[in-house]
């Protein structure tokens, strides 16, 4: 095995480790965690964009309360 491969693996946490043990090739691994994590990212910035686009402002409260909320 490679050493940047080991490098990688051996900061990873001790549940994907044995996930990701299985790959050989730095890049294969490297790809692998990229394409399940940047996803996963990629997700969790829309999800935040969409709650900010929905935010409908009311009267019933004050204006600095419902900035501090968005």
């Amino acid at each position: 095995m490679c050493r940047v491969l080991n490098y990688i693996l051996n900061a990873l946490d001790d549940s994907l480790y044995d996930v990701y043990v299985v790959c050989k090739i730095t890049k294969e691994l490297w790809e692998s965690l990229e394409k399940k994590y940047k996803t996963e990212d990629a997700g969790s910035k829309k999800f935040v964009v969409g709650k900010f686009l929905d935010y409908k402002m009311v009267d019933s409260k004050s204006v600095v309360s419902q900035t501090e909320d968005l």
